[in-house]
C-alpha cells in the first residue's frame, strides 16, 4: 500500500487557518459559499500551510454489513498518510453524497481532518437525492461543521429546469463535481466494486470519477482545457467496496493502489513528501515568518502601511489568502536562496584552497630529515599541504556540497521561488478581477520533479470565494491603477535593475579571469624567457639570472603563482556558470522590455477607461510571466551545484 500516512489533524488550527480562507475552488466555477475559517497566521502550529487534498468518490448504496469494516480501512488510510507526511494538514473534499462520501466524511471529520464540500446541483434540488431520512440528516450535519461549502454552476447548456428532474442534464452536473475532485486531489480515495461503467450506466458514476483521475479531466469539463496542459491524473486508492444493488461477485474488502500511465509508488510519494518538505520548511522558520512575511507583503504591496493599503483596494477572500500564502513561499525562497549561494562560495573557496595546497605540495621543495630527527622537525617534515588539500577536498564534497545536497537548498530555493513567482501572478490578477488560475498556465509542459508545485496550487485553489459583489467603474479603474503600478511598473523596473546588476556582475568577473588568466601565460612567458634565453644569448646576467629562477625555492614558488593564478581564473569562470549570470542577464532583458511595453499600453488604456482591454493584457502578461518563470526554474534544475575541478 501506497504509505500514506500523517498526523492526526486536530491541532491544524494554525497554518490551516492562515492558508484556507477556508479552502476555495476556483472562482470561476463558484455561485455559493460558506464563510471560510478564520485567516490568521498563527505561528506554532505542527503543520505547515499547504494542505494534502484527499478527494473521495464512491458508491451509494453500501451493504450495511461492510460499514464497519469499510470504516477500518478508510481510517486506515487517514492514519498511515498522517504518519507519512508528518507536517501536512489533509483536507476532504467531498460532496457529501449518501452512501460512500459520507462514510468518509464521519471518518475524516472524527480524525480532525478538514472538510471542503463542493456541491452538483443547488442544495434544495441536491437534498431530494437522498433516499433516507437519515442521509438526508447526515448531510446537514456534516455540512454544518465543513469548514467550506460551494455550489458548482450549471454544466453548458443544462437550466435551472432541466436539473430538476432525473436524466443527462441531471448526470452531468454530477460528472462535473467528480471532475472536478479529481483535478483538485492529490489522492482519490475511491470506495468503488471496480466495475467499469457501460453504455446505460448514468453519466458521472464512480467509475467515471475513477477514470478522470486515472486519464486525466475530459475537455468538456476542464475550463482552462489546454493541449499543452499536463494531464491533471494521479493515484487512487481503491478499496474494493461490493454494492447492495450488485453483491456480486462478492468482492473481499481490501485496499489497492491504481496509477496513471507511468506514475508508481516512487513517484507520487516524491510529489507528496515534496508538499510535506514545503510544510516542513515553514515550520521550522516560524519564528521568523511573522517578521519576514511583512517585509515580503511590504515589497509586493510597495507600502509600509501594508494594512492601509491591503483595507484600500479591499483586500479580501482569495486575494487576502493569496498575498499571505505568496509571502510564506517568498520568505521560504528567500532564505534557502541565501543558504544555496553560501553553500556555493564555500565550496568554491574550499576547491581554491585545496587547488592551491595541492600545488604548495608540488611545487615546493620538501623539507628533509636528518639522521636523528627531533620531534620537532618530525613534525615540521609532515606534509602538511598534501594533508590541507586532502581535507579542505574531503570537507567540500562530503561535508558542505553533499550536506546541501542532502538539504537540497537549491532545488528549495527555486522551487519555492516557482511557488511564490505563480502566486503573484495570482494575488494581482485576483486585485484586478481577473478569474483565472495560475495553476491553469504554469508549468503546462513539464511532469516529473515540478509536479509538486501544480498540487499545491491546485491544493490552495480548492478555496471558498467571497460572494460575488458589484465593482463599480471607478473601483475597477483603482484596482487596475494599483496593478499597473504595484505589479507592472515594479516588476519592469526590478528586471531592468537585476539585468543592469547582472551584467555588471558578468563583466566584472570576466574582466577578473582574463586579468588573471594574462598575468598566468605572462608569468609563464617570462619564466619560459628566463630559463631559455640563456640557452642561446651567451650573457652573464641571463646566466645569472638562470641559475637564481632554477633554485628549487624560487622556480617552486614562481610555478606556485602561475598555477595559482590559472587555478583561480577556472573556478571564477566555473562560478560565472553556476551562477548562469548570462542567461539571467537575457532573461531579465526580455521580461523588463516586456513589462514595460505592457506598462505603456496600460497607461493608455486607463486613461481612456478601455478596462475591459486593460483586464485581458494584465491576464495575457501574467501568463507570460509564468511561462517564463517556469523556463527559469527549468534553468537551474539544469545546473545543480557540483564540486568544480581544480585542474
Amino acid at each position: 500500500m501506497l504509505p500514506l500516512k500523517h498526523t492526526r489533524n486536530s491541532d491544524a488550527s494554525g497554518w490551516i487557518s492562515l492558508v484556507s480562507s477556508a479552502y476555495s475552488q476556483r472562482p470561476d466555477v463558484v455561485t455559493g459559499v460558506r464563510n471560510p475559517l478564520p485567516d490568521n497566521l498563527s505561528i506554532g502550529a505542527k503543520h505547515g500551510p499547504l494542505p494534502l487534498v484527499v478527494g473521495v468518490t464512491g458508491h451509494r448504496d453500501l451493504r450495511r454489513s461492510d460499514i464497519s469494516r469499510l470504516e477500518e480501512l478508510v481510517a486506515a488510510v487517514f492514519t498511515d498518510t498522517c504518519e507519512t507526511y508528518p507536517h501536512t494538514p489533509l483536507l476532504l473534499l467531498s460532496p457529501l453524497a449518501e452512501g460512500a462520501d459520507q462514510l468518509v466524511a464521519r471518518v475524516a471529520r472524527s480524525a480532525g481532518v478538514g472538510l471542503v464540500v463542493p456541491l452538483p446541483l443547488p442544495r434544495n434540488i441536491y437534498e431530494t437525492d437522498f433516499e433516507s431520512d437519515d442521509s438526508g440528516e447526515a448531510f446537514e450535519q456534516l455540512l454544518s461543521s465543513a469548514d467550506g461549502v460551494f455550489e458548482l454552476p450549471l454544466f453548458r447548456g443544462n437550466t435551472p429546469q432541466s436539473i430538476e428532474d432525473a436524466g443527462e442534464p441531471r448526470d452531468r452536473q454530477y460528472a462535473q463535481v467528480g471532475a472536478y475532485i479529481a483535478q483538485h486531489s492529490q489522492i482519490l480515495l475511491a470506495l468503488w466494486d471496480g466495475v467499469q461503467s457501460v453504455g446505460e450506466s448514468p453519466i458521472g458514476g464512480t467509475a467515471d470519477v475513477v477514470r478522470f483521475r486515472l486519464d486525466g479531466v475530459p475537455l468538456a469539463y476542464d475550463s482552462a482545457a489546454h493541449p499543452f496542459n499536463a494531464a491533471s491524473n494521479g493515484a487512487v486508492c481503491h478499496i474494493v467496496t461490493p454494492r447492495h444493488s450488485k453483491p456480486e461477485p462478492d468482492h473481499t474488502l481490501t485496499t489497492r493502489l491504481l496509477f496513471p500511465g507511468r506514475q508508481n509508488t516512487t513517484s507520487v510519494n516524491a510529489t507528496l513528501r515534496w508538499i510535506d518538505k514545503f510544510n516542513e520548511d515553514a515550520i521550522a522558520q516560524q519564528d521568523v515568518l511573522l517578521e519576514a512575511t511583512h517585509k515580503s507583503k511590504v515589497q509586493l504591496l510597495r507600502s509600509g502601511d501594508t494594512r492601509r493599503v491591503e483595507h484600500e483596494i479591499d483586500l479580501v477572500g482569495d486575494a487576502q489568502s493569496t498575498l499571505e500564502r505568496y509571502a510564506v513561499a517568498d520568505c521560504l525562497a528567500v532564505h534557502f536562496a541565501k543558504l544555496a549561494r553560501a553553500t556555493s562560495r564555500r565550496v568554491f573557496t574550499l576547491v581554491f584552497c585545496a587547488a592551491m595546497s595541492f600545488n604548495i605540495f608540488h611545487s615546493l621543495p620538501h623539507p628533509y630529515l636528518s639522521e636523528a630527527p627531533t620531534l620537532l622537525e618530525r613534525t615540521l617534515a609532515i606534509p602538511w599541504s598534501l594533508v590541507t588539500f586532502l581535507v579542505a577536498s574531503l570537507v567540500a564534497s562530503l561535508g558542505i556540497h553533499r550536506k546541501a545536497y542532502k538539504a537540497g537548498y537549491e532545488n528549495k530555493h527555486q522551487d519555492y521561488r516557482a511557488l511564490a513567482e505563480a502566486l503573484r501572478v495570482q494575488f494581482f490578477w485576483r486585485v484586478a478581477g481577473i478569474s483565472d488560475n495560475a495553476v491553469d498556465y504554469y508549468l503546462r509542459k513539464q511532469r516529473g520533479p515540478l509536479d509538486w508545485i501544480r498540487n499545491a496550487l491546485y491544493a490552495w485553489d480548492v478555496q471558498v470565494k467571497d460572494q460575488p459583489h458589484h465593482t463599480s467603474d471607478d473601483e475597477k479603474g483603482a484596482r487596475l491603477a494599483f496593478v499597473a503600478e504595484r505589479w507592472v511598473a515594479e516588476q519592469q523596473e526590478y528586471y531592468g535593475s537585476r539585468a543592469r546588476r547582472e551584467q555588471a556582475e558578468q563583466e566584472r568577473a570576466e574582466k577578473q579571469i582574463r586579468w588573471f588568466a594574462l598575468l598566468s601565460v605572462g608569468l609563464a612567458s617570462v619564466l619560459a624567457f628566463f630559463l631559455t634565453a640563456p640557452l642561446v644569448i651567451h650573457a652573464v646576467a641571463l646566466e645569472a639570472i638562470k641559475h637564481a629562477v632554477e633554485t628549487p625555492w624560487t622556480h617552486g614558488t614562481i610555478m606556485l603563482f602561475i598555477v595559482g593564478l590559472a587555478v583561480t581564473a577556472g573556478l571564477l569562470h566555473g562560478y560565472n556558470q553556476q551562477m548562469a549570470r548570462a542567461e539571467h542577464t537575457r532573461q531579465s532583458t526580455r521580461m523588463s522590455d516586456l513589462f514595460g511595453n505592457a506598462r505603456q499600453h496600460l497607461i493608455e488604456l486607463l486613461r481612456s477607461d478601455d478596462h475591459e482591454q486593460a483586464t485581458l493584457l494584465l491576464k495575457e502578461l501574467g501568463r507570460e510571466a509564468l511561462e517564463e518563470n517556469g523556463d527559469w526554474v527549468l534553468l537551474h534544475r539544469d545546473r545543480p551545484l557540483e564540486v568544480p575541478h581544480s585542474g
